[in-house]
């Protein structure tokens, strides 16, 4: 049986391998890895090998990630107000949002982005998770379903090369 992928918080010493493994992403914000990583707003967890290198890693940021939708009686092209977790949930339930998550090509399938993804939920128990996904990505699908997300919105033109989908994970109730 193999062990469990080792997860822990990223420390300074991981940034340039962080940075390497974010060029796996097809869409990707380098400044936000580096506010992260400084500590200006939200979390980096990180999948790490037997020598404790960082093979994968999730970004989390307060928030749900999903663009305000205007009402009926708003301009779509006017200001349109933020909207929070609440607003899809319909309480006041925090929101944490999973703004980047990547493995590694060669650390694949080895339960890296699951263990990732565990970690951040039972790190966050109670709230409400969220994150976006591009609408051909099968094998990420699966993996959030398998999870407990469900799809809230399409977003047609979230991506350069297609459309996107939010998903959300609600706490659960007791």
């Amino acid at each position: 049986m193999t062990p469990r992928p080792t997860v822990r918080h990223a420390v300074p010493a991981d940034e340039p391998r962080l940075h390497d493994l974010q060029r796996h992403l097809d869409e990707q914000a380098p400044a936000l890895l580096d506010a992260v990583l400084s500590g200006v707003f939200g979390e980096c967890l990180v999948a790490v090998d037997d020598a404790d290198r960082p093979v994968g890693y999730l970004l989390a940021v307060d928030g749900d990630g999903d663009p305000p939708v205007p009402s009926a009686s708003e301009s779509a092209v006017g200001d349109v107000p933020p909207v929070g977790g609440d607003a899809r949930s319909g309480d006041d339930t925090p929101t944490v949002h999973v703004a980047e998550l990547v493995v590694a090509p060669s650390a694949r399938r080895n339960g890296h982005a699951s263990a990732l993804l565990a970690t951040l939920l039972s790190v966050h128990p109670g709230e409400t998770v969220t994150l976006t996904v591009s609408s051909d990505n099968d094998a990420a699908l699966s993996l959030y379903e398998g999870f407990g997300f469900e799809r809230l919105r399409e977003l047609p033109d979230l991506f350069d090369d297609g459309p996107g989908r939010l998903l959300a994970r609600r706490p659960r109730s007791e």
